[in-house]
């Protein structure tokens, strides 16, 4: 994926968010309006599920994120939430 500003979800377990952002070179950098609680490990989403990326948690300032992109997911979306 390039580093093309996209709309998306990032999700957990209970929760998904809309939010804009991209993956480049392995990092992940993310905006999502009130997010309240995030784990460490969630996951993204920049086309309706059709992939979905791993993500660790590097660094948050309020509702702007940044993480560390580990792989793209091949399991069902349903055993991810």
């Amino acid at each position: 994926m390039s580093k093309q500003l996209g709309h998306g979800l990032l999700f957990f377990r209970g929760d998904v968010r809309t939010c804009v952002g991209y993956v480049y070179r392995g990092v992940v950098r993310l905006h999502s309006d009130g997010l309240g609680v995030l784990p460490v490990d969630f996951f993204v989403t920049f086309d309706g599920f059709a992939t979905v990326g791993k993500c660790r948690l590097d660094w948050r300032y309020r509702d702007e994120i940044g993480a560390v992109f580990e792989r793209w997911i091949d399991e069902p979306v349903e055993e991810l939430l």
